[in-house]
This record gives structure tokens, sequence and C-alpha cells, in this order.
């Protein structure tokens, strides 16, 4: 068996920020241990009229991932250039990251015209957050270049199964983003922010309408009683109007249990919400898999999350967290019984155990990169 397999890896990475970037990232470091990976890099990826948010790059980050910056998605050249590099290469795999159906007519044309035997498409989203005219034309005809399809839970198996494709179906999982840190920081971090002994829960993330912040806040106003000191981390960028948020927030009169950072956080400041936090809340109206809750497992943190889409498979239901329709009633009552019995403790330790099952090594075994 060759061991030493030629790999292309084409997705956004460093200095672009972001989940699918972090994941490319963490994923092309797994395989450099026993593959020659070559990076195909995005020189510009959204257009400015497409993009909501601040900026689509890290700070201060020079592309120092030996990535090859080619792609445009407005540029056809560029395509081409990738296709040329990717024969040159004599590739065994390339592996495409996808996760918007603006780029399914750009990976479509490449995979189209490569000489690469293997073709995997690694699917984070297989529907957009966002509409999107004839998504589903361009996804399928995007996979019908494929010969695998890794998807990350059981709703994207399902819906990538109703295109009846000739393509091998893989179902994988989101593997945790290990990052290091010090349990010991905790109550340092905790009182560094004035929080003491509060009760605190986490919405952490870009700010968008599907994750359900609206229904977080509500929830909250729901348990102003019942827990008085309840105090509420929302950090990360917004891209939408936070100020319905915000008004909310102040007609419940609940300014004093909201701490607000409406800002990209980087990875160097992540310790401090995580370990500063007891609970983290992910209400989503809509969902498939979540990079946050990968980050949040990292750092042993229960969490609450939606029924709806994946997110529910990496929770054991009163073990590692709460699996919650998304309205305030479910959310209210799941952090009031959180802390009412004391769970912190009992839920870090199953998670300690719990996601060993979601290593990165265990991700690229399940790639079944040599059948």
């Amino acid at each position: 068996m060759n061991n030493n397999l030629k790999i292309v890896s084409i997705g956004p990475y460093s200095p672009f920020r972001g989940g699918i970037s972090d994941f490319n990232h963490h994923l092309v470091t797994q395989l450099k241990n026993s593959h020659d990976v070559t990076i195909l890099n995005f020189k510009k990826l959204y257009p400015k009229f497409f993009f909501p948010g601040k900026s689509q790059y890290k700070n201060n980050v020079s592309n120092n991932n030996s990535s090859l910056r080619i792609l445009n998605p407005l540029n056809i050249f560029s395509w081409r250039k990738a296709i040329k590099k990717i024969n040159e290469l004599n590739t065994d795999i390339i592996i495409f990251s996808y996760w918007h159906p603006f780029f399914s007519i750009m990976y479509s044309y490449i995979a189209k015209r490569i000489n690469t035997k293997k073709v995997y498409f690694l699917i984070h989203n297989a529907k957009s957050h966002q509409n999107f005219p004839f998504q589903n034309f361009f996804l399928k005809k995007m996979l019908k270049e494929g010969t695998h399809l890794v998807v990350m839970n059981q709703n994207e198996m399902k819906r990538i199964k109703r295109y009846n494709l000739k393509a091998k179906i893989i179902k994988s999982f989101h593997p945790i983003y290990e990052i290091d840190y010090n349990i010991d920081d905790r109550e340092r971090f905790k009182n560094n922010l004035g929080l003491k002994s509060d009760p605190t829960i986490l919405f952490f993330g870009l700010i968008r309408p599907y994750k359900g912040l609206d229904i977080l806040i509500n929830a909250v106003n729901r348990l102003k009683i019942k827990i008085p000191n309840l105090k509420v981390f929302i950090v990360g960028e917004p891209y939408t109007d936070l100020s319905n948020y915000l008004n909310k927030i102040k007609e419940y009169g609940l300014e004093s249990s909201f701490i607000i950072h409406p800002n990209f956080v980087s990875k160097e400041d992540l310790s401090k919400y995580f370990l500063s936090s007891d609970l983290i809340v992910l209400p989503y109206k809509q969902a498939t898999q979540s990079g946050i809750l990968s980050l949040s497992m990292n750092f042993n943190l229960p969490a609450i999350v939606s029924s709806k889409g994946g997110l529910k498979d990496y929770i054991v239901e009163k073990e590692t967290g709460y699996i919650v329709d998304p309205n305030e009633d479910e959310v209210a009552l799941s952090i009031h019984s959180f802390f009412n019995n004391n769970m912190y403790d009992i839920m870090t330790k199953n998670i300690s155990n719990h996601k060993k099952n979601f290593s990165w090594e265990e991700f690229e075994r399940t790639l079944q990169l040599y059948d």
C-alpha cells in the first residue's frame, strides 16, 4: 500500500479567517503527517457586495502555510491555472472544501477537467443559510464530478442521497479544534471580567439571524427572577443589524446581564471567553454542524444545542449537554436545569471522555483515502 499519497486541498486558508479556513488548516496539518499535500488557496474569496462582515482576513497574519494563492471565483483564468497545477502534480486525490453555492460553478469546472482519479467533496453545508438562486441545481451538477462525498451528520447524508449520485457517500463528523489552555486560568479570567461566582453562559460566533440570538434573549428574560445574577456573553462579529437585539435587551431591562463583544475574536483570546463561561448556548433555527460546538468541546464546555440539523449528533443528552427545540421555553428550562442541578463538573468530566471520539486522526480514517 502506498502510504504517501499526493493530495491537493482546495479551499480558503490563512490569511482568510472563519470556520472553513480553520477547519482546512487542521485537516491539512493532520494529512501532512502521512502524505504529500499541496494547498490551493484563494487569492480572492467573496466579492465585497457579497460579504456582510468587516473583513475577510485575519489581523497581522502572513500567508505562512505554504499555500498557493491562485483561485478567484469570478476569474475563469485562475480556474484554468489551478487545473494546470493539479495535473502537473500528478495528484492521487483532490479534496474540495464546499460550504456555499457561490463556489459550485468554479468547483464543477475544475473537477471536470482534472486527471485526478479520486475527487472528494468535503461538504460543510449542502444547503446555504441564505437563499441562493438555483443552488440545488448547481450543487448536484458539482457533486456529479465527485467520486467521494463527505458529510458530517445524518441530516446531510439524507439530503445528498436524494440526488441519486454514483459517488460514494461517507458520513464522518466535525473533529475537535485542539487549542491549548490551562484550566487554572478559569478563576482568574472570571475575576478579571467581574463575574466572580455568577452563573455565565456564552453565545459565540458570527451573529446571524438563523443562529437564534433572539431566542436566547427571550429565554434569559424568563429566567431573570429564578437566576437573577445570570450573565451572558455575546461574542462575535454581527452579520446583521445588532440594534434589534440591543433594543430587546433594553426593553427587558437586562443591560446588566449581557456582556457584549461585537467583534471577531482571535485564537489568542478564545480561552478568555470559553473558560469564563459555564455553558454555551446554540439555539440555531437551522444548522448543519458547527465549528463552535467543536471548539466548546475542546474546552470541555457543556452545551445547549438546537435539535435542528446535525448539532444533536455531538451531544449525549443530559450527560454532555441538552438538545432542545429552538424556542425560548425549552432553552430557558434547560439553562435553569443546568444551574439548578449544578451540572458543570459532571458534564465537563463527561465531555473530556466523549470528545476522544472526534479526533482528527479518526476523521482521516473515515475519509477512506486508500479505498
